[in-house]
């Protein structure tokens, strides 16, 4: 989900607006039919090319993108997958998630939010805030007896905090209350949400001091400070007062209410409240241009990575005679600049040791290795090694500075800790002996080779056309 939601973000996309074809915002192409105007493309263009280098040139180039980005939005949804559940489930979530602040009232949270606060700055008082920690037992019932056991047990668990035993150890074993899974921290309190005793008994303690075992509203408890503070202003605590108000539907409830009843105030509509709300979230695309750009973005550029996935991606990641064809036709495109070393670096702790393992891989390719070094080190490590970039292990002059010295001549190194003799198993090539060589460089070629075999698919198979007067009104 991550990585999909990084590409999206680097992806160029168009968000769709009313259509309005006119002097002072011509239609600078058409997809299929549909209509990219003037404030369309320059919206998109200037998100996409924050330069300040930007030209006249790049406008144009950027045309041809974003003409090619179309087509393939256009190829998804003849495909249908703008109709998948799991392309709705996924474009509603990241739909809805930005649409949050144009569906809520602010204004009325933030006034929410600090009555909230002056109400918690009464409640605390001047007192400020404790930090309780506590052992609780509740008497299994009204009995004498349940009393009584009630008295014995947490008297015996004073004993053993005074024999020194830890508060936390002692009340996460026998507590009853719901923070003994916490060690019996049960959070900041003030004095506002505590019986009167219970207060008085708390807020008397130093930081660090725990009380004698005392009866409140029918429990037994003993209780620790661990910290004392004043609840501070409102910034400092606006965050989690915000967090608490996510939680409350109330709240959330009647913030949607008043932001749709000022649209529908302001937009003459008939409905208020809850279906006020239905109706705004229906529309917001069309009245907020700037969430519909929002909501265009999302919509297609996930189509844009589920076609691209399909036609390009997994073509490349699932087709290696394909990629072994391309390579070989295109031989001639994959040159080393100079000579690689082709192997790896051994650090041994003797020479025996290389000596050993040169012997013994001897008659093996080099995909064969790994299992033999693993064997020789099974017991103990004899050997570090060091294998280079690419799946078979090319070390480029420059790259390595054991592999300079040993294989090119050049430069010095200092022997690895513990393993001092140093030397290298392989040969040097002058161009690459497979595709295993330059794996990477050739699954990117054959990318770009599918993305333009496609992209000029498309140009044959929609309908299309940039206006070159239109778009020279587009300003960089």
């Amino acid at each position: 989900m991550l990585m999909r939601r990084f590409l999206i973000c680097l992806i160029s996309v168009l968000l769709a607006a009313p259509s309005m074809a006119g002097t002072d915002n011509p239609v600078v192409m058409t997809v299929n039919g549909y209509d990219v105007t003037k404030s369309e493309f320059e919206y998109f263009f200037r998100k996409n090319n924050t330069s300040q280098s930007v030209t006249r040139k790049s406008v144009k180039e950027y045309a041809e993108l974003y003409l090619n980005f179309k087509l393939k939005v256009q190829a998804a949804m003849d495909e249908g997958m703008d109709k998948s559940q799991s392309f709705l489930s996924e474009y509603s979530m990241y739909r809805d998630m930005q649409a949050e602040e144009y569906l809520i009232d602010s204004t009325f949270l933030e006034e929410v939010a600090r009555a909230s606060y002056d109400e918690s700055i009464r409640e605390v008082g001047p007192d400020g805030l404790v930090y309780l920690n506590l052992i609780s037992v509740h008497p299994k019932d009204n009995s004498r007896e349940a009393f009584d056991e009630g008295v014995e047990l947490i008297r015996e668990l004073y004993g053993m905090l005074e024999a020194g035993q830890d508060f936390a150890a002692v009340a996460r074993k026998f507590s009853d209350d719901q923070s003994a899974k916490s060690g019996g921290e049960a959070g900041w309190v003030s004095r506002g949400i505590l019986e009167d005793d219970f207060a008085d008994i708390l807020y008397d303690l130093k930081e660090g001091e725990y009380s004698k075992p005392f009866i409140s509203n029918g429990a037994f408890y003993i209780v620790k400070s661990t910290g004392r503070r004043q609840l501070g202003t409102y910034e400092e605590n606006r965050a989690e007062i915000y967090k608490w108000m996510d939680g409350e539907d109330n709240i959330q409830t009647e913030a949607r209410r008043r932001k749709a009843n000022q649209y529908a105030e302001r937009l003459g509509w008939t409905v208020r409240d809850d279906e006020a709300v239905a109706h705004l979230d229906s529309v917001l695309e069309e009245i907020e241009p700037a969430f519909g750009n929002i909501s265009r973005e999302y919509h297609d550029g996930l189509l844009l990575f589920d076609i691209s996935s399909r036609e390009i991606w997994e073509k490349v990641s699932s087709d290696p005679d394909a990629l072994e064809n391309y390579f070989n036709a295109n031989r001639k495109n994959y040159k080393f600049k100079e000579p690689c070393f082709k192997g790896m670096v051994f650090f041994c702790v003797n020479e025996d040791v290389f000596r050993n393992v040169e012997a013994a891989l001897k008659d093996l390719s080099m995909e064969n290795w790994v299992d033999t070094i693993l064997a020789i080190n099974r017991k103990d490590v004899k050997m570090r090694v060091m294998r280079g970039s690419t799946e078979t292990g090319l070390f480029m002059k420059g790259q390595n500075a054991y592999v300079d010295k040993l294989v090119f001549g050049t430069g010095e190194f200092d022997p690895m800790p513990g393993f001092p003799y140093v030397n290298v198993i392989g040969r040097t090539i002058s161009e690459p002996e497979s595709i295993r060589d330059v794996a990477g460089q050739v699954a990117e070629d054959y990318q770009n080779h599918l993305e333009k075999q496609w992209v000029d698919s498309l140009r044959k198979k929609y309908k299309h056309k940039i206006y070159k007067r239109a778009l020279k009104q587009v300003k960089p």
